[in-house]
């Protein structure tokens, strides 16, 4: 039997996924630092696509807070927005707008269990520089100014059976406590610390699925599922234990 680091929903809960979307025009870097914004005040996980804003979250308070930020010029660049307000059931052929919306409510929980993520397109996530995540041994130092970080990556799958697959895996990057950022191969090989690094970074399968259960352990407080909630109130749940191949292929 074949276990792999993926981890489904426990309902197929993209066969009709609730969500909001708006007519949005202007520059694509105003359209997303909105959609970061309304992130940050945690209105609406929304995600610009096409000439469209699609969001899930409190729709009157959505339109307040956009207006607001449009009449009082906050963000650089002209946003114009447009109407009719839609209610959308999206499916899994939605998915190129469904994965981003849902990416923001399980990041919000990395964020919650004192991770950073850097919202790159390589979905990925660091543990933050503190005592706790010292004690939960996710820091690992090479020398007094540079650390190896155990943090994720990953990465979501909507199946056309509209159940969800989170598949994870551990993501340990070079770290200067100096600098506090991340470190490219040059700057280790430059430091001399490329074989010290590989001997920390590179884990014996059996410890890389016990520091991913530990890691898993800390989002879902031990409890082995995983709920990721959105500003509507709607949750999406994962069981945490890992799938098996065979089941992935009936999927």
């Amino acid at each position: 039997m074949i276990r792999l680091n993926a981890f489904i929903t426990i309902k197929p809960c993209f066969k009709s996924f609730s969500a909001f979307r708006m007519p949005l025009v202007g520059d694509s870097r105003s359209r997303f630092q909105l959609a970061r914004m309304l992130f940050d005040n945690g209105v609406a996980y929304a995600y610009p696509y096409e000439e469209y804003l699609y969001f899930k979250g409190k729709q009157d308070e959505i339109l307040r807070v956009i207006e607001e930020v449009i009449a009082q010029g906050v963000i650089q660049g002209r946003l114009v927005l447009g109407s009719p307000l839609e209610k959308l059931n999206l499916t899994v052929r939605d998915a190129v707008v469904i994965k981003p919306i849902v990416y923001l409510a399980f990041e919000k929980v990395l964020e919650s269990k004192g991770f950073k993520v850097p919202r790159r397109r390589v979905k990925r996530a660091i543990p933050e520089i503190s005592d706790e995540n010292m004690k939960r041994r996710l820091i690992t130092f090479l020398t007094g100014d540079v650390a190896v970080l155990r943090g994720l990556k990953y990465m979501l799958e909507v199946r056309p059976s509209g159940y969800g697959i989170l598949w994870l895996d551990i993501y340990s990057p070079p770290f200067s406590l100096r600098n506090m950022k991340r470190l490219s191969p040059k700057e280790i090989k430059r430091l001399s610390l490329m074989e010290a690094y590989h001997s920390k970074a590179v884990l014996k399968s059996k410890d890389r699925l016990i520091m991913l259960s530990n890691i898993i352990d800390i989002l879902c407080d031990g409890t082995r599922i995983l709920t990721l909630e959105f500003p509507d109130g709607d949750t999406i749940q994962f069981s945490m234990e890992p799938l098996q191949l065979e089941a992935i292929e009936r999927e």
